[in-house]
């Protein structure tokens, strides 16, 4: 793009003319907002009671929305609810403080144009624990609407605000405890496309690059490590909410040839990203997500701050697998790779790639270079349970919530999932919930009742009863007795843990040592009860 002499007088004149005539076409009924002198003519909004409403174009990672046709400003209606929940970060780990909108990690990716009224309708799930809202990176106002937004469990909140400047934003809670809440996965992107639209490419995807930190790598369940989150010593760094959300059978395919054009989000909540594609240049950069300013051109790696982001562009000339890294390059150990797959004919392209010593050799890939155990052939080509890429969050009143059993994967002929699925152990060897038996009631023998509304939000009516006293060697069984309610439980100190019960559904264990064994739900910790062993 060539750059333009703003200090030309005959074209200071110009705009002056246009900008006046803007005014007085615009009349009383419209707010013209003049911008800074040598900047793109001034943004006229449409008052807000003129505005044709529609419904918000957003998706989930690396979809990215179509782009807008449209010429005038509209009312954009979202409806998002959020859900805490838990996801596979990594082969076999289950971290259970995934918090995401929309259930997803990373949140959606909303597409709006310059001067719409953005209507957000935010509910907090009936089964979070925590209040939580949003401050979005795109709104002039306060918090970035965030105190507007402030929802508890079960509640809605309201926000207009308009778009009024172009850019790739961020968005987040800000509930306290905020790097808590950004570090469990509560966030996403707005793109506010300028009124004159963007240029046209081939393909587009969405990528967020965020740190996981979670207590171990281990496999099994993992919780957040403050501890970790305050010495920014995260356990993962990854693309799109998961080690492998971008790797083989996630890999999003491109032709060759065609121009590419990557929206790169860094949630943080720390670390700064060094953006590259191992084996391609940037033909263009937007960088900070500015996209009305001439792009950079030529560029092999590109900085994004936390709570930034940038928009890259290029066209692959050779087939391939090319790698989405950050070039702070040992953070390959903690999962952040990605990549994408450019389909096409080799033979093509030696004019301008011709491997001649590695003929017939191995394509790089990211599997040799992920740390933690996570490098591992197994590992990296098993079906992973977010297959279109972001981590998967269910909610407590979704049928299959949390992770499928290594009996429903083998069911349903997915062996190399079932034994993956059935090696990550709990402390203790977990039995799966079962139908309830006929005489599994509170009260008889050795049996806990999960009690109708024991998890309404704060309810201290919970189990029955909440402290049982048994001898050595005996079993206790909970029963779901909540109606339309999923529920789990697992000891304080970690010596067992269930899985999640179903209405009607009964799970059982066997204390084989004395002593006071405290236990909780793990998405509703107000549930608390003790068994006592004799």
């Amino acid at each position: 793009m060539k750059s333009r002499n703003y200090q030309n007088p005959l074209l200071i004149g110009v705009m002056f003319v246009a900008t006046l005539a803007a005014a007085l076409w615009a009349g009383q009924d419209h707010i013209v907002l003049a911008r800074t002198p040598g900047q793109r003519p001034p943004l006229v909004l449409t008052p807000k009671a003129e505005l044709k409403t529609e419904a918000g174009q957003w998706t989930i990672a690396p979809k990215v929305p179509p782009p807008i046709r449209r010429n005038e400003q509209r009312r954009v209606v979202v409806n998002w609810t959020i859900k805490e929940g838990q996801a596979e970060i990594a082969p076999g780990v289950i971290y259970d403080d995934y918090w995401g909108f929309e259930g997803k990690v990373p949140g959606p990716l909303l597409r709006v144009r310059e001067g719409d009224m953005v209507e957000i309708h935010l509910t907090n799930g009936l089964n979070s624990t925590h209040s939580h809202n949003i401050d979005f990176h795109f709104v002039s106002g306060p918090g970035g609407g965030a105190a507007a937004m402030n929802v508890m469990p079960g509640q809605t909140a309201v926000l207009e605000a308009r778009a009024m400047a172009p850019g790739f934003y961020m968005f987040h809670c800000a509930s306290p405890d905020i790097p808590i809440h950004i570090a469990n996965g509560m966030y996403g992107f707005v793109l506010v496309e300028p009124a004159e639209g963007m240029s046209e490419v081939d393909n587009e995807f969405y990528v967020v690059q965020s740190e996981i930190y979670a207590h171990n790598g281990d496999k099994g369940h993992q919780s957040f490590d403050i501890e970790r989150g305050e010495r920014m010593d995260p356990q993962y760094v990854v693309f799109n909410g998961a080690v492998g959300s971008l790797i083989n059978a996630n890999a999003p395919h491109v032709p060759l040839n065609k121009s590419v054009r990557i929206y790169v989000g860094n949630a943080g909540p720390n670390f700064v990203s060094s953006f590259h594609v191992i084996g391609q240049i940037f033909d263009k950069v937007y960088r900070e997500g500015d996209i009305v300013s001439p792009p950079a051109r030529d560029l092999q790696t590109t900085l994004i701050p936390a709570g930034g982001s940038a928009v890259v562009e290029f066209t692959p000339k050779v087939p391939g697998t090319f790698l989405l890294v950050d070039h702070a390059i040992f953070l390959l150990h903690r999962g952040a790779a990605g990549s994408i797959i450019v389909d096409g004919n080799k033979e093509l392209a030696k004019e301008i790639y011709n491997p001649i010593t590695a003929a017939g050799q191995v394509e790089m890939s990211a599997d040799a270079h992920l740390g933690h155990g996570m490098s591992d052939a197994h590992a990296m080509t098993m079906p992973m349970p977010q297959a279109t890429a972001p981590a998967q969050l269910e909610t407590a009143s979704a049928p299959a919530y949390g992770i499928p059993s290594a009996v429903e994967k083998a069911k349903a002929g997915d062996t190399a999932m079932a034994v993956s699925t059935a090696a990550v152990a709990a402390p203790v060897a977990v039995a799966q919930a079962s139908a309830a038996p006929a005489a599994a009631t509170a009260g008889s023998g050795s049996v806990v009742a999960i009690v109708a509304g024991a998890g309404n939000y704060n309810s201290e009516n919970t189990y029955e009863p909440k402290t049982i006293t048994v001898k050595r060697g005996a079993t206790v069984t909970w029963v779901n007795n909540d109606p339309g309610m999923v529920h789990n439980l697992a000891d304080n100190k970690g010596s067992f843990q269930s899985t999640f019960m179903q209405t009607g559904q009964s799970w059982s264990y066997t204390f084989s040592k004395p002593g006071t064994y405290a236990y909780h739900c793990l998405p509703r910790p107000w549930m608390k009860g003790t068994v006592v062993v004799r």
